[in-house]
Formats: structure tokens, sequence, C-alpha cells
């Protein structure tokens, strides 16, 4: 089958989405499939970098598109980058040949990029899939970034229920998400439900004090309390940083943010309004060393904000059930983090704004014995294996691609 993907990021950018879509493009090329990749020139993060415009990795073949790189310092510099990217892609989409592909993917970054891939597939008639990340703009209402019901809300429905309502396959990522995304006019038999896989290839099985991230960024016997990844809107950090702010008299518990994204800067003044030195900020790690940098915690932090069930898919909690370790989980109540958790005992849940509640369990899991948290985090990769194992979700990635 031919198959082309549609994403502003792919490999070797290392933020979460072009990791998912890169392993999927080369999972599909083993399996004996042609794969094309449109994407950005650009990595997501660092805009002073600039890839090659054309490459092969792994039999994939990769075009990189031309837009302008402002970078994410504010709305508008966005908005102009996705923009132009649009504009681009939009541009080669228009003359691709018909008879080059049997398949177009699409994704939800960024937002109603596959707009464009759906009405180009429709005129070539060309399949199309649509794998769903996030949805938008319910998150940037929930976030407060824009009126439920103001113009650029109601545009962004109208086209989304336009994508929904027209992909031959949708891919969700949990019951939540296609839940609503049937709600919104998805068909249920096309509609498949398949989690995102923990992206990493190795996993840390030594001491804990011999992990080489923990040696490198001198952690020493703390309690590493880390969040790793993306700090974006959907993410709200407040309930976690308050906790730091009142625990910063253990001595025992230091806070490691790990990745970047537009509420870096925030952790970054809460540490220097405050004086914090029980907080350490570290940059994006690349894949080959996510299992050191996840491996030298000792619990791993997983954030989904209020309203936004079935809406956005925090997948970091694979990578933490992946490398045994315990998992913090700040959000509401009924998600898809709480259906696995209440599965598995020792990890801690408390909704935002529980600042009290959180530092107390935050101490008492300090007290634990090094056997106990092995314990918990050995359960969780049990768990992980059994139900999430990346051979097993790519294979099934592929089948809900190739069988459409």
């Amino acid at each position: 089958m031919k198959i082309l993907i549609l994403s502003q990021v792919f490999y070797p950018d290392t933020v979460s989405v072009s990791q998912h879509i890169s392993d999927l493009a080369f999972k599909l090329t083993e399996e004996g499939n042609t794969v094309t990749v449109f994407t950005s020139r650009y990595p997501y993060e660092d805009k002073n970098k600039i890839y090659k415009s054309t490459d092969l990795i792994n039999g994939v073949e990769i075009h990189r598109l031309i837009q302008t790189s402002f970078g994410k310092s504010n709305i508008f510099s966005r908005v102009v980058d996705f923009f132009s990217f649009y504009c681009s892609i939009s541009f080669r989409l228009i003359f691709i040949n018909r008879n080059n592909y049997d398949v177009i993917i699409g994704s939800t970054v960024p937002p109603l990029l596959s707009l464009m891939g759906i009405l180009i597939a429709k005129w070539k008639r060309i399949k199309f899939v649509y794998w769903i990340m996030d949805l938008q703009p319910e998150l940037s209402i929930s976030s407060g970034l824009i009126k439920e019901h103001s113009f650029v809300a109601r545009l962004f429905t109208l086209f989304g229920n336009y994508i929904i309502k027209h992909s031959d396959r949708i891919i969700s990522l949990d019951r939540f998400m296609t839940s609503y995304l049937i709600s919104r006019g998805a068909k249920e038999n096309s509609t498949s439900t398949i989690p995102v896989w923990p992206v990493m290839d190795e996993k840390f099985n030594g001491d804990r004090m011999s992990n080489p991230f923990r040696v490198q960024n001198n952690f020493g016997d703390k309690i590493v309390v880390m969040y790793s990844g993306n700090h974006a809107y959907v993410h709200p950090l407040d309930t976690l940083l308050e906790a730091a702010l009142k625990i910063r008299e253990n001595s025992k518990v230091l806070f490691v943010f790990v990745g970047g994204g537009v509420r870096k800067k925030d952790v970054t003044e809460f540490k220097n309004n405050h004086h914090l030195d029980n907080i350490i900020q570290l940059p994006f790690q690349p894949r080959e060393n996510i299992h050191n940098s996840l491996g030298s915690s000792d619990i791993q932090v997983v954030i989904l904000g209020d309203g936004q069930v079935g809406y956005t898919h925090p997948n970091k909690v694979y990578g933490a059930l992946y490398v045994a370790k315990p998992i913090l989980y700040i959000g509401p109540k009924k998600s898809h983090v709480s259906d696995i958790l209440d599965k598995l005992s020792g990890n801690i849940f408390v909704e935002h704004g529980q600042i009290d509640s959180l530092v107390f369990k935050l101490e008492q899991f300090s007290k634990l014995g090094s056997d106990v948290v092995e314990i918990i985090g050995n359960d969780n990769r049990k768990y992980a294996e059994l139900n999430f194992h990346p051979d097993s979700l790519k294979t099934k990635m592929v089948e809900a691609v190739v069988n459409i």
C-alpha cells in the first residue's frame, strides 16, 4: 500500500507526536508498505535549527517543507508559523498524483492540518485516516484561550465536524475520546480506539543511585518527583508548583521538570520568585536517553486539566508505567488515567487544587522503603507490558490503516 503521512513534526524531532508518527511510518514500511511524509523543515521547539529538505530514513521518504520560524514566544508568532505551514503543505498537496497514494494519514498537529488533507483526499479519491491526538477548539476553550461561542471556536468546530464525519477511518486514543467523537458524527464502525505506546527503545534496570542521568544532574539520594514532556496550556502545573513551595523544607524531595513548551517560563518564574532550590529544569531529552531520564526519577507526574477528558490524552502515563515508576496523577477523577490507576495500587492521585493533600501524600511517599517503591513500579511495568506493549499497539495501528 502507498501511504502519505501529513505532520508538522517528524523524526528526528523529539516531541511526543513526532515520535509516535515516526514509529508508525517506520512500522508501515517494515510491513512492506511505501511511505512518504510531508512535514516541516523546523523542529517543534528550536526554530533556529533546520533539517534537510528531503531525506530517506528507514525506508521512509521525507519531504520537509519551508515555513516561517518565529517560534512560540506568543500566540501571534505561533499562528503565523502554523499558517505558513498550511500554505506550504496545501500547495504541495494540490499537485500530488492520485495514483501515487492509496491512503493519506493526517493528525491534529497542527490544528486543522487534516482539513486540507481530507479535501485533497476526496478530490483525488484517496482514502483518508484521521489520527486524533487532541481536539480543538475544545482544549483551547477549556484552557481559557478562546471563548466557547466565539467565531474562532465555531469555525474550528465546523471544520472539525467535517473532518470527523468524512474520514474513512478515525483512530482515537481512549474510550472517552471515542464516545465524544461518535457524538460529533464519527461512524462507530470505522472508529478504532488504540492508545499510543511508550516511546523508548530501552529500559534502565540498574541500581537507582547508578542511573547516569541521576549522576550527571547531581540528584544524589533525593526523592525525585519528575514532570517530563511538553509544558502546554493543557497541562496545568499550578498544583504541583504550589506543592513544591509548601514542601520546600523537606530537603529529601526534589522536583525536576524536563522538557519545554509555552508554560516552561511559568515554572522558571515560580522558581525564581520563590527562590526555590527544590526545583530543577532540564531540556527535552533525545529518545535514546529517555529511558535514563525517566528512570532517574522516583515518581513520575502525569497531569490532565479539568474539563479536558475526551479532548486530549497525556500519553506520558505509558512511559511512566513502562519504566517501572510509581505515578503521581493530578487531574479529574474520571479519565483514562484513572481507568489505569484504579487497577493498580500504591500510585498517588489528587485533583487540581488539592495542594495540602498532595503535600501530605508526597511526605508519606518520601518515607517509603525502596523495596515498597520497587513493588509499586514493577506492578506498573507488568500492567504496561500486558496492555500497552509497543509492538502490539503498532501492529494494531498498521492493521487499522491497511484494512481501511
